[in-house]
Parts: C-alpha cells; structure tokens; sequence
C-alpha cells in the first residue's frame, strides 16, 4: 500500500511539473506577441504627421509662376547687356565720312572685315585726312548694324606682331597682321628686311607717310621675333 500511494505522488508531481513548464511556455509567447506588436505601433507615423512633414518640401520645391519668369527676365536681360559691352581694339587706317554720324576704316589687324563705324560727339575732332593710321576702340555690333566707336586717336606710330610674307619689290614688303594682309613701304629698312624668309615672325613699326597718307603706311623698324 506504501508503494502505491508513492507512485500516486510520483506521478502528481510530474504533472504539476509539466503544467509549469506549460505555462511558463505559453507566458513567453504571450509576451513576445505583446512586444512585437508595442514596436509595430510605436513605429508607426499618422497619416496627418506625414503629411505635415511631406507638405513644407513639397512648397520649396515649388515656386511662383511670376518669380520664374522675373527669373528669366532678368537673365536674358544680363545676356542682352553683356553682349552691347563687346569691345575691341585694333589699329586701322581712316578713308574718310560717310555722313554726319559714320565714318570708313580699313581695320588692319583683326579679322572682322567691318567699313563703316558709327560715331558720337564726344569723338574728338582729329582732323584726320584720308590714309591716316588711327588706333580705335568700338563696340561689337549686333546683326546688320554697324559697330559703335567708343574711343579713336591718332598716333604718331603704330606697332604690330605679324608676319613677314614676302617682298614686293625693293620698296614695299606684304606682311599679315591677324588674317590681314597689309602692304607697308620698307625703304628706310630694307637691310632688315631683305635676309627675311617667308612666313618669318616678325614685330613691325610704322607710320602714316608723311609725304602722301594715302600711300603706303612707311616702315620705322622691324624685328624678328623668336
């Protein structure tokens, strides 16, 4: 009788051990439920917090119709105004007025190909005769117009780095100042120039002719360049 009433408790215990474990089991699944689902909501943002967030990048990355095109305005305006201060220099030679307000010149060291210049009243009054060397500023023109003279004197001489092309004769030599080709008398330095090969890099100093400015422009120097 002993023996069975231990084996009745042998075996209570091991139930109340299992439902223990049982228990304990189902508690922890219960709470690892409870945390998972506490982290899901906590992460959550309203709808409403979104979009409060959403909206203030939404309005910077969007601007008023009249501040874009004031925008453009100005810029094309800059553009318009950057280009009515294109200015060059060059040195030229004055073939006479065309009127009032417009003279001729014939550029001889840059590649535009312009003839009439426009001129204002504070152009002083050079007295200049056809065939003069003048040295002269102006303003880059737009399409169809002519260019605008800022500033024009007149040197007593001019110098210039080119090349020596060739000889035309003892007297005169053709030379190339910027894709233009100028003729120039060389009789006061003809030694100079006589050993010269074509295409030889040169530096030229001349003047108007004293004798008749709508001859040849006269040679003072020239050196070969290295």
């Amino acid at each position: 009788m002993k023996r069975a009433k231990s084996g009745k408790k042998r075996v209570l215990i091991v139930i109340v051990v299992m439902g223990i474990v049982v228990l304990g089991i189902l508690a922890g699944y219960y709470m690892a439920g409870h945390f998972t689902n506490k982290q899901q909501t906590s992460g959550q943002i309203p709808q409403s917090t979104q979009n409060a967030q959403q909206q203030p990048s939404e309005e910077s990355q969007t601007q008023p119709q009249d501040q874009v095109t004031t925008a453009g305005q100005n810029q094309q305006l800059v553009q318009d105004f950057s280009q009515t201060l294109d200015t060059y220099k060059a040195v030229a030679r004055f073939y006479g007025d065309v009127d009032a307000h417009t003279i001729q010149l014939s550029l001889l060291n840059t590649a535009f190909d312009f003839k009439e210049f426009e001129i204002d009243g504070q152009i002083p009054n050079l007295n200049l005769s056809p065939g003069d060397i003048v040295e002269v500023e102006f303003e880059k023109p737009q399409e169809g117009a002519n260019p605008r003279i800022i500033k024009i004197d007149k040197p007593d001489k001019v110098t210039l780095r080119g090349k020596f092309v060739g000889l035309a004769d003892n007297n005169f030599a053709e030379f190339l100042f910027d894709q233009k080709h100028v003729v120039l008398q060389i009789s006061n330095v003809a030694d100079k120039v006589s050993y010269l090969d074509e295409n030889t890099d040169v530096e030229v100093t001349f003047k108007t002719n004293p004798k008749n400015p709508q001859s040849n422009p006269v040679v003072e120097d020239i050196k070969v360049l290295k």
